[in-house]
């Protein structure tokens, strides 16, 4: 039976909801949830007792508001009827019959009405106390006549909400009545005796007959109430067992069902000459148990408690004010006789009568009291509008938060007055009373908390008894929101102080359901708060209070019945009892197991942290073992077993493991027979195999996986700038995924564990897979106790496709082979492959058991070819290089698979590129440019095979057959400081041709992804240098005077140098090179000015060039003039220079290369980085001037064109070695010499009409006749120029006797300082004439210079005019 442990449970009826046969069950408590949608009924509804009017004490219309609570129940147990006349809300007060009217479509419904009431009539009746009954038929057909009185029909068509409240309304007005004629009895009464506990009852063994004084007064039955015979008082008494036999309850003195008959009756039997049991008569019983002094203090008890009676009946009818004023009137007389128990009690039923008149928002005293509730008898308490106890009644205008304080503060008062009870009467606390007080400022402290303080929310749930609104959850699993407990300002450890007052040994004294009843309920609360130890205690407590009657009720179930046969055990009981279980091991740190004692490696990785004492561990489990035995359910057993074999290992001795492991054994056996083991199960505990990893193959047969499309994709879904962030959480691993060849052995290297203290004999092991086909082998071993180990596992798989590892089959000597999953101990290596929950379950293990299992899934791929490296032109794998030098070698490759090859690429690394040197930060970012350029921009490694077979792969497409050669050459350059060396051979069968596309050949690979093995060649090098390049220089080269009239000719300029070219560069035995050299410069500078073109200015590099080797080598320098657009090179400017160093000897190099201009746009460019993946770091170094930038930036460009046109190799004659001299390590320019090789802005042309030229800027005129000067200033620049041109006439005598003033020699027209027009830029020109007529011979130069007008630059030539003048010409 249900526990008042809500604050609000004196508010309610409690009437039992009983099913009249035949009904289905799902039927049965559809309708119950129909009717418990009506449980509160406004007084207002309910028709009033018009023949009273306004003197009926509970059916009046006075307080409206007021609210009927009805608590509808399903079962109903006798265990708490000694409490029933102390407080009458325990009580069955109605008894409702719900009939289905389907089931009775062929049968008179009468006949289930009689059977009802027959029920009823019994004289063993078991609802003694029932004052008001109903039936209810539902769903009734048309064709069920509505005639049987008494049975009321519910239609299920209509308005049935308004059926059903009308109904209810009139039960309501029922009962009622019937209250006000049990509270006149009451009235009426002489004694009322304090509840005796059953422990104290049944000693009694003898009573006597009641006195008259004492004797019931029965109430009348109502008009639909059918007659009820009084059962006897003897079979009162519930039949549960093994719980004690309740006593019978003294509601027979006040509370009693009227025993006149009806007309179905022919006789009655007067009230006044019933004989009554002497067992009912409790007045008479106390009496004689403590003697005449207790029963005159009992009568002057009686009137206090008289007045809280009928406070509770007014509490339960609605009438609050009522109810309130009954209350304090109790309160001070119980307090006048020192009766605290009832006192105690009335001050529990005025709080609640207060947390209704707050619900209900009224006034205590906006009603009247009934003259009528003065007591009958003269009494010392004062009248009930002149309270004299402050603490008595509770301010309707309080503050919100004072109820949360208030209550408990008067519960404590409460608890106190209980505390007096064994002090002031002889007889002792009912213990149930004081449980289920300590609950009820539980449960009103968490439902404050649970709602974040006090409101009329709270107060709504605390009238309808509930924690929460949580519709979906449970009561346990609703959690306690930290922040919403904070602002409720209730404290979990005054939640679980109340709670633990309830828990003490005092309620062993209150029957066993009652007190699994209320542990459960203080398992809740706690749960709650999360005090999950204390909870655990609770429950565990609970199950020592169950298992007497566990083993009691199988022991019933196993005796025979009737017909002999043994009574078949069900079960569906047991998982209430099962389920607390789990929950005790889980709060003590005992790891839960899936059903079926399966233990999985999702179980093992949910058990993150371990925390319990393994003593207490270990007797819970025990307790828990004994606990399915008596059920008895194998489940469990082996569940409970495992868990203490496996995890409490440790702690018990080696012979209790050796017992538990027999005891597995023994359980499974009979769990099988039973039907609740599975034969597939782990019965074990334990996942033996620790981990499966595969063994990775030799280099040689590994594969490594490709794309067809190669395009490199920077990824940033991740939103990361930084290629490489030290900061960033994302593992990448460093290896490859292993990947199985089909029909190629595969090892897997397994760990095997033996926590035990014995050791394991393995009769046999293989690998557990499931998905493509796998061929496993079997071994065998001994695992030995308290170790690990390690062992190889082979097997060869037959498909591709995915393969997943699940673990291994195990047969262990004396049991069943088994499947042991993999662990949770992975090589990280390996953990990317795991996934949990394998859609593809085995034939003996269903998918619920697969979602729990860890699997290593591994790729099964096609077969692969396998080549091999037959011979190489390498003696011994080491290679001897000059540096710079150019070399080959020959490799020759075998197919020795059984697939053909149809794709080979190659990829090389050296020490260099493999181990680079680090580079400082602080360097300038043209330093850096050449380490990078050194260390990744210059190969040691190169092949021919770059071809388009394959799209944008560095491959070769290839036809290599099974058992066929095939030869490629590696080119090798000699890099300075490289050592060693890899060439990597990635070969692989891209366009496999299957059985639906053999006609055709396909020109795709057959994936999107491909799959290659590699083959590595590495090789020792030595690099020696014999060259070196040194002491650099840029020198001014200043033109000829006289030159031959061959190179004035522009008819045959390009005829004559290509000519030249050649000739140069075939002839070694002729002059010297270099003369012949400056011969040809002097000859192109002077047919440019003649033609009038750009004008090639040359500048002479000088180096020294030094052999340190013992053999001499020819050297042959390339120069590169080209003049052509973007400088593209053209083959008939190119010069080469041969020439020959002999051994141990250094020789000066002078090369005239062209000037140099670069475009301003060129310039301004930042340097490059060799590496495009490199992650950008900003410099630490201090920052320079934007002009300091500029002018390295100029450095590096121009340096780079230098280096670009400049090119030198080499060949030694003795030996045929070839190679590429290096110059760019010792080239560093200089501010002097990058202002000789970069040619100017400012360009001046010079030609001079009517004149011959005898050279560059010479040229020879005649006397007294005039000549034109043509200047030409060419402007280069990226800005416009606006320039003043100055020109400065000089007569050379000879013997370096000059004459400034040449006025008198020499007459002008116009002035030789100009102002010239605004000259554009991109390379456009301004021309000046100057008419010019000399006097006399002799030899004039013309110095000139422009200089900016609004920088005041002054731009100077460095070629001066030199005309001479003759007679004629």
């Amino acid at each position: 039976m249900e526990l008042a442990i809500n604050i609000t449970s004196s508010c309610r009826i409690r009437v039992l909801l009983v099913p009249v046969g035949p009904i289905k069950k799902s039927t049965f408590w559809k309708h119950v949830e129909l009717v418990k949608q009506f449980a509160v009924v406004r007084l207002g509804d309910v028709t009033p007792d018009l023949k009273k009017d306004s003197t009926a004490m509970f059916s009046s219309q006075a307080f409206q508001e007021g609210q009927l609570h009805f608590q509808f129940m399903t079962s109903y147990s006798r265990d708490q009827c000694h409490l029933e006349d102390f407080q009458p809300h325990r009580r069955i007060f109605g008894v409702i019959g719900i009939m289905d009217c389907q089931e009775w479509k062929d049968r008179n419904l009468s006949e289930g009405y009689d059977h009802f009431v027959k029920n009823l009539d019994k004289v063993d009746a078991k609802y003694p106390t029932a004052v008001a009954t109903r039936c209810f038929a539902f769903d009734p057909t048309e064709n069920q006549p509505d005639d049987t009185k008494g049975l009321i029909m519910i239609p299920n068509v209509g308005n049935m909400s308004f059926y059903m409240s009308t109904m209810m309304c009139d039960f309501a007005s029922e009962l009622l009545n019937q209250f006000e004629m049990i509270a006149q009895r009451i009235e009426k009464l002489q004694t009322l005796e304090s509840p005796v506990q059953s422990s104290m009852m049944m000693d009694i063994t003898d009573n006597k007959a009641h006195n008259a004084t004492s004797m019931s007064v029965l109430p009348q039955p109502s008009v639909s109430t059918p007659d009820l015979n009084p059962p006897p008082p003897a079979n009162l008494s519930s039949s549960r067992t093994p719980s004690p036999t309740p006593i019978p309850s003294s509601s027979t003195s006040f509370l009693k069902r009227s025993n006149t008959t009806t007309a179905r009756s022919s006789t009655k039997t007067p009230i006044a000459t019933e004989i009554r049991s002497p067992t009912m008569n409790r007045s008479y019983s106390a009496s004689n148990m403590v003697g005449s002094g207790e029963l005159s203090k009992t009568k002057r008890r009686t009137p206090g408690r008289i007045q809280k009676l009928l406070a509770d009946f007014y509490l339960l009818a609605g009438r609050l004010p009522d109810a309130v004023s009954h209350y304090n009137q109790a309160i001070d007389m119980a307090k006048g006789t020192a009766d605290f128990l009832w006192l105690a009690s009335a001050m529990e039923g005025q709080i609640c009568a207060m947390l209704l008149l707050e619900y209900l928002h009224a006034d205590v005293g906006h009603i009247a009291p009934r003259g009528q509730t003065s007591p009958p008898i003269g009494s010392e308490s004062p009248s009930p509008q002149t309270p004299t106890e402050p603490t008595g009644a509770i301010s309707d205008g309080s503050a919100v938060a004072s109820s949360v304080i208030e209550i408990p503060l008067k519960y404590d008062s409460v608890m106190q007055k209980y505390a007096k009870v064994s002090s002031t009467s002889a007889f002792p606390l009912p213990t149930l009373v004081y449980v289920e007080a300590c609950l009820k400022v539980a449960r009103f402290l968490l439902t404050v908390a649970r709602n974040g303080g006090w409101n009329d929310h709270v107060v709504s749930l605390l009238v309808q008894g509930k924690l929460s609104d949580g519709t979906d959850k449970t009561e346990k699993e609703i959690g306690l929101d930290r922040q919403v407990l904070k602002q409720s300002g209730v404290t979990r450890l005054s939640i679980a102080e109340w709670t633990m007052r309830a828990a003490g040994s005092h309620i062993q004294d209150i029957p066993v359901m009652d007190q699994i009843i209320a542990t459960n309920s203080m398992v809740t609360i706690l749960s709650s708060i999360g005090f999950h130890r204390k909870a655990a205690f609770l429950m565990r407590a609970s199950v020592h209070v169950i298992l007497p009657l566990l083993i009691q009720s199988r022991a019933n179930l196993s005796t025979k019945g009737e017909d002999g046969r043994p009574i078949k055990q069900t079960g569906r009981h047991d998982k209430g009892i099962l389920a607390v279980l789990e929950q005790i091991c889980m709060a003590h740190g005992i790891e839960s197991s899936p059903e079926d004692g399966l233990i999985t490696t999702k179980t093992l990785l949910a058990q993150q942290g371990q925390y319990g004492w393994p003593e207490l561990q270990i007797e819970i489990l025990r307790e828990c073992i004994t606990v399915s035995e008596a059920l008895p359910d194998y489940s469990s057993m082996l569940k409970y077993t495992t868990i203490l074999l496996r995890k409490m290992y440790k702690h018990i001795s080696k012979e209790e493991q050796i017992r538990l492991a027999s005891t597995i054994q023994r359980i499974v056996v009979a769990g099988k027979k039973a039907g609740q083991v599975d034969s597939s199960v782990n019965y074990w505990g334990i996942d033996l195999v620790k981990s499966v990893e595969v063994v990775k193959p030799i280099p040689r047969k590994a594969v490594s996986p490709h794309t067809i499309k190669t395009e490199v994709v920077a990824s940033v879904s991740d939103g990361d700038p930084f290629i490489y962030n030290p900061f960033s959480n994302k593992k990448v691993s460093d290896t490859r995924q292993v990947v199985l060849i089909t029909n190629e052995f595969t090892e897997f290297k397994v760990v095997l564990t033996n926590p035990f203290g014995f050791d394991l004999e393995l009769q046999s092991i293989s690998l557990s897979t499931s998905g493509s086909t796998f061929e496993p082998t079997i071994a065998s071993t001994t695992i030995p106790a308290n170790a690990s180990l390690t062992i190889r596992l082979t097997g060869t798989p037959k498909q591709s496709g995915p393969l997943i590892i699940r673990g291994c089959h195990i047969k262990i000597a004396g049991f069943t082979e088994q499947e042991f999953l993999i662990g949770k101990n992975f090589n990280s290596l390996e953990q990317e492959s795991m996934r949990s929950g394998s859609k593809t379950a085995s034939g003996t293990k269903d998918s619920k058991d697969d979602e729990q299992a860890s699997e290593y899934v591994l790729n099964v791929i096609p077969e692969q070819p396998l080549l091999k490296i037959r011979e190489t032109s390498l003696l011994h794998g080491a290679l001897m290089l000059f540096e710079g030098e150019h070399s080959q070698i020959d490799i020759e490759l075998e197919n020795i698979g059984n697939t053909p090859v149809d794709f080979v690429s190659l990829t090389f690394s050296d020490s260099t590129t493999t181990n680079p040197l680090p580079i400082n930060p602080e360097l300038p970012t043209e330093e850096v440019y050449e380490v990078e350029l050194f260390t990744k921009g210059t190969p040691v490694f190169s092949w021919e095979g770059f071809g388009k077979e394959v799209a944008k792969a560095s491959g070769k497409k290839i036809n290599l057959p099974p058992g066929e050669k095939w030869n490629l050459q590696v080119n090798v350059f000699g890099k300075r400081t490289c050592n060693s060396g890899t060439i990597q051979i990635d070969y692989g069968y891209l366009y496999r041709i299957t059985s639906s596309d053999k006609t055709e050949s396909s020109e795709q690979p057959s994936d999107a992804v491909f799959y290659t093995r590699q083959l590595y060649l590495p090789l020792l090098i030595t690099v020696s240098q014999h060259l070196e390049s040194s002491n650099w220089d840029i020198l001014y080269l200043r033109p000829q005077a006289t030159v031959s009239q061959l190179a004035i000719k522009p008819s045959q300029e390009s005829e004559n140098i290509k000519a030249s070219h050649q000739v140069l560069k075939h002839a070694t035995d002729v002059l010297n090179p270099a003369e012949q050299l400056l011969h040809l410069v002097h000859d192109d500078i002077a047919s440019t000015e003649a033609n009038g073109d750009e004008k090639h200015d040359y500048c002479l590099v000088v180096l020294d060039v030094r052999n340190i080797w013992t053999t001499p080598f020819d050297i042959t320098f390339s120069i590169d003039n080209a003049t052509g657009a973007d400088n593209e090179i053209i083959d008939n400017q190119i010069i080469y220079y041969p020439f020959t160093i002999p051994p141990v000897s250094t020789s000066r190099i002078t090369l005239p290369v062209r000037r140099i201009r670069l475009p301003p746009s060129h310039l301004i460019q930042p340097v490059p980085s060799v590496d495009p993946s490199k992650q950008f770091v900003v410099s630490q170094a201090p920052k320079v001037a934007p002009e300091q930038e500029k002018a390295r930036l100029k450095m590096f460009w121009y340096r780079e064109e230098l280096l670009k046109r400049l090119n030198a190799s080499w060949k030694c004659c003795s030996t045929g070695r070839d190679g590429h001299l290096q110059l760019r390590s010792s080239l560093r320019l200089t501010p002097l010499q990058l202002s000789v090789l970069q040619k100017s802005d400012i360009e001046f042309l010079v030609n001079v009409e009517n004149s011959k030229r005898v050279g560059l800027r010479s040229f020879q005129v005649a006397s007294n006749q005039f000549v034109d000067m043509t200047i030409s200033i060419r402007n280069r620049r990226a800005h416009n120029l606006k320039a003043i041109l100055r020109i400065q006439p000089v007569q050379d005598h000879g013997n370096t006797l000059k004459e400034n003033d040449a006025s008198n020699s020499i007459l002008w027209q116009g002035l030789l300082h100009v102002i010239l027009p605004e000259i554009p830029s991109e390379e456009e020109s301004a021309k000046h004439k100057l008419p010019l007529c000399f006097l006399s011979r002799g030899r004039y130069n013309f110095l000139y210079h422009v200089e900016d007008v609004f920088t005041r630059e002054i731009i100077f030539d460095h070629e001066r005019t030199v005309i001479d003048v003759i007679d004629t010409v």
